[in-house]
């Protein structure tokens, strides 16, 4: 018997290749919060790592087969043409070994963050070009071991890593305490509902595209039941993930799916703390500051205040921020959809120009209300699911079933028959749910006849109903189940063995058609249940009832409030608080999500009901988690009467804990100067520091409360305490554009040019934001024009270009910024503005003396190549007239044509043939323009470079030469454009072989045929002819 097995040396080099990643992966996840590109560096080697160590487990366990030689070629093959790829990573892993990574680190805060090698931009983008490159290596062995079956292989390992891997990254203890919902699930059951080429309407369309590319977005997609919406938003979000792959501009995404099959997927809550969860590894310092809430919160749920101030901030410090909902309408509405839709109204009213949101739903009156879409047509903000494309796609889904079922292939042409029937009622709504529809019930007589005819229990029914009607006073339940037992046929007989022994419920289940919620059942336990649940619900003559019939333990824990009493105190429900203190509730039970009820009470304002908790000894200063204690809770909501009360009962008003940390901070955020002045009247300590907020000051500052304030001002905090207070909160109210708070701050002499905080500076938080008349004042206040925000170098001027806010551009060159200051995630403000497609702030740079040919640090592209990478061909236009090197070479894309050829921008391609480009120009990552077109499938560009003189045979970049790469991926059309230029069909290059071998590898049929037609050989043939 022969023995199979992968060749020595082979598996000798994948051990090789998955030591060395599996180090830089840990090495760069612990580095990950430092900045967005090191998160995304880590994410990549992670998918990396995680396809060596799936064909390392196999190469090592799997007992190979006589016919698995094809299997074993694949992995060979695939590891050998990676073997220079290897010993790269070899080298970049002992490069880093000269340091530990604490060691690294403190080089990093001697010489700075760019310096120190692991974290150069030359080094991550070496190792980005590694990582793809192995990865194009290894699909084919994973191909071979029918780990995935798509064409496109390579970019969709990356991708379907990305998004599986999502929140792979995060601590468990993060995990534990924010229970976020696993949304790769939802997202892969809706894209394996996914037929191929459909969707491509919606991400190829205007609306997306503005979507991705306009600030501060929106986009609804609503239709139908069962019309796709889900299927349509994993396109959506899959796109997301390419896009980010195919830009430099450091952006994160982050998706949902509401579901109504699991309650845990259906509130705000669930959602918020899924989203930040999955945002964690993607943007700086959010996981650290999470980690602080948690230690306020470790046992309790996050309320969602906090988890939407988290996001907030979160947005503020990435340049894009993609968040995907799904489902809205899967929300209940009788309990969270009104919540859901609170926080949509909330994410809008940020303004913030890097937040993107998009939402599917069915078109419901509340959500339509709350998205302020009265009117509804196709538009920009929203899109329509009734429409040709959806359709369409339906067709193709319909067509492609039919074709391919076994059982229908007899049916011959009745098929056309069935395809035609089924496409007409595409619409998603089957014939008997229209025939429901129209029959529904005219009137509420109609609508109860419906019921007691769907009631299966009729003659005890029917009994109960007459004797409910004629019955002279109303009936109670014991003698409605006595009377059952009487034999109506024999009235004189009445049988005790007849009767319902269940009580109400027994009752109730003969009317099981309303589908009712028996709270009061038969255990203890269930009875405790009942009235947790009486009790939130306020109905007291039922708890009355309840707690009469048997004995209940009121002080039974659970549920989200903790227990019956701190739930009826919340919703201030009097009567049922008193009826539960009467019967022992215990007044300082813990737990729940105010922890006491005399929080919960304080919260929602109930001023009786605190009264009647305080008269029965409730703790006035009971500590808690979310909210240090009652007077803290009342003074965030704003409730004056409910403050003093507190305070006349002897409430601590500098008691320190809870989410705000200070009673103060938690009056200043909530910006109710009433409350704020009977607290420092009180003597508050107005300097007293926070977690969420640093003091009472910044919080008001950052949410625009001039009054507060000022009051706070007028009390005598001292401009020049260590802390740097008025500095920090000047920051917070430019970043929010609040010019009043500004104005404020500055006559009371907070320092303009102070460094630090989330935007490193007042003056790039409001470039940033695009608050023109803040960055003015602030500039009138001498504030340093050319100042560094972060640690990657980036000023106000770079801020205000990638955003595209032109006034405020133009507002700080006319103060002297340096137009051509080099640095940050763009490299230079002209780089930044071209990648966003702000042709009006190009001009102006451009004016102003911007270097069109400037090269980003650390070989970065340069604006042209920047532009043309993102199909701006205006902004390619106004670069060129201005003297842009069209054949400038850079790092990744090579040059301009390149960069444009391979995301298939024909009109850039075209423009740039027009001005001269080098069609058969080499360098960058596929060597020249037609190979990056061939290898991405676009035939317009191919046609146009072809018609242009592009040497089809030319050798170079990842895949050899055009046709190699044109028959790596299938693209047939392209193949035939090639081959019908005379590209040499056997063509020979070191790590793809031919044309031939690589479209054999990877099942393309129809690229095989037609390059057997055209002379390829066999490697049987090449034998035979040597």
């Amino acid at each position: 018997m022969i023995h199979l097995s992968v060749a020595a040396s082979v598996a000798g080099l994948l051990s090789l290749g998955l030591q060395s990643t599996e180090y830089l992966y840990k090495f760069y996840t612990a580095c990950r919060d430092q900045h967005q590109k090191l998160a995304l560096i880590a994410d990549k080697l992670g998918g990396l790592l995680k396809s060596l160590q799936i064909i390392d487990e196999i190469v090592r366990t799997r007992t190979w087969r006589y016919n698995d030689q094809s299997i074993i070629e694949s992995i060979e093959t695939s590891i050998a043409r990676s073997e220079n790829i290897i010993h790269d990573l070899q080298d970049e892993t002992a490069e880093f070994k000269k340091e530990s990574i604490d060691g690294w680190r403190n080089k990093e805060a001697l010489v700075g963050l760019r310096a120190a090698y692991p974290f150069k931009y030359g080094t991550l983008q070496d190792l980005g070009d590694y990582v793809n490159n192995f990865h194009d290596n290894l699909s084919l062995a994973l191909q071979a071991l029918q780990l995935k079956g798509h064409q496109n292989i390579q970019n969709d390992i990356e991708v379907a890593s990305a998004i599986n891997n999502i929140q792979a990254h995060t601590s468990d203890d993060l995990r534990q305490w924010l229970r976020p919902s696993d949304a790769t699930v939802d997202f892969n059951v809706a894209s394996t509902k996914r037929h191929e080429s459909t969707g491509q309407w919606l991400v190829q369309g205007p609306a997306y595209t503005a979507w991705l590319q306009q600030d501060n977005s929106f986009l609804w997609l609503y239709g139908f039941a069962g019309c796709g919406k889900s299927v349509l938003c994993s396109t959506a979000i899959e796109h997301a993930f390419r896009h980010r792959q195919s830009s430099a501009d450091g952006s994160a995404i982050a998706f949902f799916f509401f579901n109504f099959n699991d309650h845990l997927k259906q509130d705000a809550s669930a959602a918020l703390r899924t989203l930040l969860f999955q945002l964690c590894g993607q943007i700086n310092r959010l996981k650290s500051e999470l980690d602080l809430s948690k230690e306020s919160y470790n046992h309790y749920t996050p309320p969602v205040a906090l988890l939407l101030e988290h996001l907030r901030l979160a947005v503020t410090r990435c340049r894009h921020t993609y968040i995907l909902l799904d489902a809205l309408d899967e929300s209940p509405a009788d309990s969270s959809r009104a919540e859901v839709l609170s926080v949509i109204d909330t994410l809008r009213q940020w303004q913030l120009p890097g937040l993107h949101l998009l939402v599917t739903s069915r078109d419901l009156p509340d959500i339509r209300d709350h998205l302020q879409l009265p009117t509804l047509s196709q538009g920009v903000e929203h899109v329509a699911l009734n429409n040709d494309s959806i359709y369409q796609d339906i067709s193709r889904f319909v067509s492609f079933q039919v074709d391919n079922d076994p059982q229908l292939q007899s049916w011959g042409h009745h098929r056309e028959k069935i395809k035609s029937h089924l496409t007409r009622r595409a619409g998603g709504i089957e014939k008997h749910l229209e025939k429901c529809l129209r029959t529904l019930p005219q009137s509420l007589d109609e609508t109860y006849e419906r019921i007691l005819c769907g009631i299966e229990s009729r003659e005890e029914a029917q009994q109960i109903l007459s004797l409910l009607c004629y019955a002279s006073r109303p009936m109670s339940v014991d003698e409605v189940t006595e009377a059952l037992a009487v034999d109506i046929d024999d009235l004189e007989c009445y049988d005790p063995r007849s009767r319902f022994t269940g009580g109400a419920d027994d009752l109730l289940r003969i009317y099981r058609p309303w589908d009712t919620e028996v709270y009061y059942q038969k255990t203890a336990e269930d009875r405790a249940s009942a009235t947790y649940y009486v009790s939130l619900l306020g109905l007291d003559g039922v708890l009355t009832y309840i707690l009469s019939r048997s004995a209940v333990d009121v002080n039974v824990h659970g549920g989200r409030y903790g227990n019956a009493l701190q739930a009826a105190s919340e919703h201030g429900h009097e009567k049922v608080v008193q009826i539960l203190l009467d019967k022992g509730a215990n007044v300082n039970a813990q737990g729940g999500l105010f922890d006491s009820a005399l929080q919960a009470a304080s919260y929602g304002g109930h001023e009786n009901v605190v009264q009647i908790l305080l008269n029965k000894g409730a703790n006035v200063d009971a500590q808690g988690h979310l909210f240090s204690n009652a007077l803290q809770v009342a003074s965030y909501s704003g409730h004056e009467k409910m403050v003093q009360i507190l305070l006349d009962k002897g409430a601590n008003v500098n008691a320190q804990g809870g989410m705000l940390c200070h009673t103060l901070q938690a009056a200043s955020y909530g910006g109710n100067e009433k409350v704020v002045q009977i607290l420092l009247d009180k003597e508050a300590n107005v300097t007293a520091q926070g977690r969420l907020f640093s003091h009472a000051l910044y919080a008001a500052s950052e949410r625009g409360h001039e009054k507060v304030v000022q009051i706070l001002l007028d009390k005598g905090v001292n401009v020049n305490t260590k802390e740097d207070c008025y500095d920090k909160a000047l920051q917070a109210a430019s970043s929010g554009g609040h010019k009043k708070v500004v104005q404020i701050l500055l006559d009371k002499g907070a320092n303009v040019n102070a460094q630090g905080g989330r935007y490193g500076n007042a003056l790039y938080a409001a470039s940033y934001g695009g608050y023109e008349e803040v960055v003015q004042m602030l500039l009138n206040k001498e504030a340093n024009v050319n100042a560094q925000g972060d640690q990657y170098d980036d000023n106000a001027l770079q801020a205000a270009s990638s955003c595209g806010h032109d006034k405020v551009v133009q507002i700080l060159l006319d103060k002297g910024a340096n137009v051509n200051a080099q640095g940050g995630m763009f490299g230079s403000a002209l780089q930044a503005a071209s990648s966003g497609d702000h042709k009006k702030v190009v001009q102006i740079l451009l004016d102003k003396g911007a270097n069109v040919n400037a090269q980003g640090d650390q070989n970065n592209n340069n604006a042209l190549q920047a532009a043309s990478s993102c199909g701006h061909d205006k902004v390619v236009q106004i670069l060129l007239d201005k003297g842009a090197n069209v054949n400038a070479q850079g790092h990744g894309r090579g040059n301009a044509l390149q960069a444009a050829s391979c995301h298939g921008y024909k009109k850039v391609v075209q423009i740039l043939l027009d001005k001269g480009a080098n069609v058969n120009a080499q360098g960058g990552c596929y060597g020249n323009a037609l190979q990056a077109a061939s290898y991405h499938g676009h035939e317009k560009v191919v046609q146009i470079l072809l018609d242009k003189g592009a040497n089809v045979n030319a050798q170079g970049g990842r895949c050899g030469n055009a046709l190699q790469a044109a028959s790596y991926r299938g693209h047939e059309k392209v193949v035939q454009m090639l081959l019908n230029k005379e590209a040499n069909v056997n063509a020979q290059e070191s790590c793809y072989g031919n044309a031939l071998q690589v479209a054999s590898k990877h099942g393309h049929e129809k690229v095989v045929r037609m390059l057997l037609d055209r002379g390829a050989r066999t490697l049987s043939s090449q034998a035979q002819s040597i």
